[in-house]
């Protein structure tokens, strides 16, 4: 019997845990950020991979930084002009990411 309150309490946690990890940005993310004046549109927002989207999604909705809306929008607007310089060196770099160790090419 422990077996099986030990396996589901893993189902569980595992269920629990996982969507915060796998959302994207939501319509009300979208929303918050068009107060923000940005483009839901705009090239970064088109470029986010789904780790910057989760992560924008989290920053957009932290509890912390619920009742002070200027920490919030400072937090979000790092966020992006991280995320756009990100974007930015993976152009001037093609092939490569910025997150990963710089390639060597052979002679």
């Amino acid at each position: 019997m422990l077996k099986y309150s030990i396996r589901a309490g893993a189902v569980a946690s595992f269920f629990i845990i996982t969507p915060a990890f796998a959302v994207g940005l939501t319509e009300a993310d979208f929303d918050y950020l068009t107060t923000q004046n940005v483009q839901s549109d705009g090239v970064v927002i088109r470029g986010l991979s789904p780790k910057e989207q989760s992560r924008l999604h989290v920053l957009i909705n932290d509890l912390a930084t619920a009742n002070d809306p200027i920490a919030r929008a400072k937090d979000v607007s790092n966020a992006l002009a991280e995320f756009k310089n990100h974007q930015e060196w993976e152009v001037e770099h093609p092939g490569q990411f910025w997150g990963e160790p710089k390639r060597q090419i052979p002679n």
